[in-house]
């Protein structure tokens, strides 16, 4: 067995069913295998906030994983000296209407327009009430959305629009 798979069997954990565990295992195993030539130098940096007006960083030790699955470096700490996300998630628990509305001036603020992330309108918001919440409850799905997010040239899943959007800075 490869590192790579103890790790996807991991953060599935035993919460699932032999068969089930194997799925979700293939399709996550399917993301890492296409991601495995791609450099740790060339892979993106990316933040997520979660929605609590104001939004905030929060440590998810799930999100980490989920994004290191789908192939960007996680970085959850704005006071590291290393912060420089490349990509901004942002998981909305609230109205999509009022996260429209504080966006704008929340990413304008602060470090925030000095980030490739702002700089190069890679904000994407993840409005789907089921996915990046619950460890566990949708893992494939969760990684295959990080996936198409991050790598858009690599995957299409389909998922933009029902699961996620990208946020247009320049609008």
């Amino acid at each position: 067995m490869k590192d790579t798979d103890l790790t996807i069997q991991n953060f599935l954990g035993t919460h699932h069913a032999a068969e089930a565990t194997e799925l979700l295992a293939e399709r996550i195993a399917l993301i890492v295998h296409k991601l495995k030539f791609i450099p740790d130098s060339q892979r993106a940096k990316v933040s997520y906030l979660k929605q609590d007006s104001p939004l905030t960083f929060q440590q998810d030790t799930y999100l980490d994983e989920a994004i290191r699955l789908a192939g960007g470096i996680p970085q959850s700490n704005p006071q590291d000296p290393n912060f420089s996300p490349e990509v901004l998630i942002i998981i909305a628990d609230q109205s999509i209407g009022t996260l429209l509305s504080e966006l704008p001036t929340t990413l304008s603020m602060d470090f925030w327009p000095e980030t490739l992330a702002v700089k190069n309108n890679q904000v994407f918001i993840v409005h789907h009430p089921e996915y990046l919440r619950t460890p566990s409850l949708h893992p494939a799905d969760d990684v295959e959305i990080l996936a198409e997010i991050i790598h858009p040239g690599y995957f299409v899943f389909g998922r933009n629009e029902d699961a996620w959007m990208a946020f247009d800075l320049s609008a």
